[in-house]
């Protein structure tokens, strides 16, 4: 199979759309958060190929620094972190009741996060690596102000590191041997956990985290027990 990106980038999608089915109450916080994930799939010109070499549809990577795989991607990816920790603990999203500009907020999260990656990558930290690390300081940050986002956040981060795992167990199964074949060695982990890099772990676990904080800060709501 050739469009490896393409089948994982599919397969990101379902979680979120059983989601948007289950759970109507979660559709708004996904109407937000996605459109705040589509600038990242902007990034992937630092990934590839230094990363992973997929090949993409139309050679778009090659072109214009990334493809369509990254805009379904990260939409997928958008839709199911945002959203994981209140479908696992069936908790439902509350507004706090505060005045909060939201474009500023959004605008000023994505400037974070992209603004400490690019200043690690210019330090030498790979790119995977420095993506997780400005993730995190974006979070830590919100949960400085935020205090009651702090178990959200780290459960939100165990429930997408654990649906990301089993998204990469099936395209695996799928595409055998396309870890092997697609990804580089890692700079720093090395290990895999059931065949999957590490690596990739880390970055669902980061993008958990980052995506049940930020919209909740950015938006003004909170979680609460559901009824």
């Amino acid at each position: 199979m050739t469009y490896e990106f393409l089948v994982l980038s599919l397969l990101f999608l379902v979680p979120g759309a059983l989601i948007w089915f289950a759970r109507p109450d979660l559709r708004w916080v996904m109407k937000r958060t996605v459109p705040l994930a589509l600038p990242f799939a902007t990034t992937e010109w630092l990934f590839y190929p230094e990363y992973w070499t997929p090949r993409f549809l139309f050679d778009l990577a090659d072109r214009i620094g990334f493809g369509l795989e990254d805009v379904l991607f990260v939409a997928g990816l958008g839709a199911f972190a945002s959203t994981a920790y209140a479908v696992a603990f069936r908790r439902a999203v509350v507004p706090r009741g505060d005045a909060v500009r939201s474009l500023p907020r959004a605008l000023g999260a994505l400037g974070g996060v992209l603004g400490v990656a690019g200043l690690l990558r210019g330090g030498g930290v790979p790119i995977l690596y420095a993506s997780v690390v400005a993730m995190g300081v974006c979070a830590a940050a919100l949960l400085w102000v935020r205090p009651d986002l702090w178990g959200p956040g780290l459960l939100g981060g165990l429930m997408s590191a654990a649906i990301y795992l089993v998204l990469c167990l099936i395209f695996a199964g799928l595409v055998p041997g396309v870890f092997e074949r697609t990804w580089r060695p890692s700079l720093l982990l090395r290990g895999r956990f059931l065949g999957v890099p590490l690596d990739e772990l880390l970055y669902g676990w980061g993008a958990g985290v980052v995506a049940t904080v930020v919209p909740a800060w950015t938006f003004g709501f909170g979680f609460g027990r559901r009824k």
